[in-house]
């Protein structure tokens, strides 16, 4: 047996082996065929997912004893009387076999602590995608600005647990407010910092001593888009955008759009259309925008949105853009927070949504 590597041992009744030391078991069951089947059964449970190669080696003919010896847990049985070679192919057939099965457990080890590190790293990415989303969300105004000429509404619902969406609105003097809503190309954590950087980028206002001096549109889009190629990242990060400058008491709009959706005006009377305005995207190169500048009338709206908007679908109209015409069409009446409340259920009632959504809303009142 030595010259085949084969460690051959008579067990005898005891279970308290150290089985890890040996690479095969032959059982030789001429003598006492019931003790060693018993034997072989409780060193199968033994084993349970292990592998020991176990040949029962018996002279009794009955096809039933072999049988006991295959239920017992043999993987194998040789009947007497045998030629020795036969002996030791079994044998090294059963190495083989055993070979190839602790090969594999070590793959299947090594799978194993892969995984375990795969959870790890899952779970702290989740850890810091939570942390991600309280900051992102922790810049986003938790209320919108009140006054007596306008309403503001809002949806917004990233299709992840941080998206690339973000708006703002807020008040600049006792006359004029500023808006917007972005889009950082992609998901996740990098679109969600570019996001940041477009909160912490945005400068609407100049102030010099007591006086001070409304950033046109146009200028807060250039000084963001310098801003953002300034910073020469590796991978161009595209952001869509439009800013807003809202003149309340003379129901004055003027906006300036880099690369956005174009806003959708919808009159009190009269039916929705969309407000090209020319402009491209942020971050890609320097460059000058045009101001769009709209005189709105008690009841009108305006909707700003992001490209999520692409799968809206509405009455049987093409997706997208036409969808939301239709659909602010029929509810042209309706208050402008509730307009916006329903665009979840009548535009993606039957349309999975598949990226981030954000719709801004403002209703001029009487």
């Amino acid at each position: 047996d030595a010259q085949y590597g084969v460690d051959r041992h008579v067990f005898g009744g005891s279970d308290a082996l150290d089985l890890s030391i040996y690479q095969a078991v032959v059982l030789h069951a001429t003598r006492k065929p019931g003790e060693c089947l018993a034997f072989c059964h409780r060193l199968r449970n033994r084993l349970k997912e292990g592998y020991l190669p176990t040949l029962y080696i018996t002279d009794d003919q009955a096809p039933a004893a072999r049988l006991a010896s295959l239920e017992s847990g043999a993987d194998a049985y040789l009947l007497r009387p045998f030629d020795p070679a036969e002996l030791l192919a079994q044998v090294r057939a059963l190495l083989r076999n055993k070979d190839r099965h602790d090969r594999l457990a070590e793959k299947t080890a090594e799978v194993n602590r892969v995984n375990k590190r795969l959870q790890q790293a899952y779970q702290q990415i989740d850890v810091e995608l939570e942390l991600a989303r309280r900051i992102q969300e922790s810049f986003l105004p938790q209320s919108l600005p009140e006054v007596p000429q306008v309403r503001f509404a809002v949806h917004y619902q990233p299709c992840g647990r941080v998206g690339g969406d973000f708006y703002d609105v807020f008040r600049l003097d006792e006359r004029h407010m500023g808006f917007y809503v972005a889009d950082a190309m992609g998901h996740g954590v990098p679109a969600s910092l570019l996001t940041v950087f477009v909160k912490t980028g945005v400068r609407v206002k100049e102030i010099n001593g007591k006086t001070y001096r409304l950033v046109q549109p146009n200028e807060v889009l250039e000084r963001l888009n310098r801003d953002l190629i300034k910073q020469q990242l590796a991978d161009t990060p595209f952001i869509t955008m439009i800013y807003a400058l809202l003149d309340y008491r003379e129901r004055i709009l003027r906006f300036s759009r880099s690369g956005h959706p174009h806003p959708i005006y919808v009159p009190r009377k009269g039916e929705p259309r969309m407000w090209p305005a020319e402009g491209s995207l942020l971050g890609v190169f320097d460059t000058e925008f045009t101001v769009r500048t709209e005189q709105l009338q008690p009841g009108d709206k305006v909707l700003l949105y992001t490209d999520g908007m692409d799968k809206a679908s509405f009455a049987g109209v093409p997706a997208g853009v036409q969808s939301l015409i239709a659909f602010a069409a029929k509810h042209r009446q309706s208050p402008v927070d509730e307009l916006v409340r329903l665009i979840p259920q009548e535009l993606f009632r039957t349309t999975e949504q598949t990226d981030d959504l954000t719709v801004l809303g403002l209703e001029m009142l009487s």
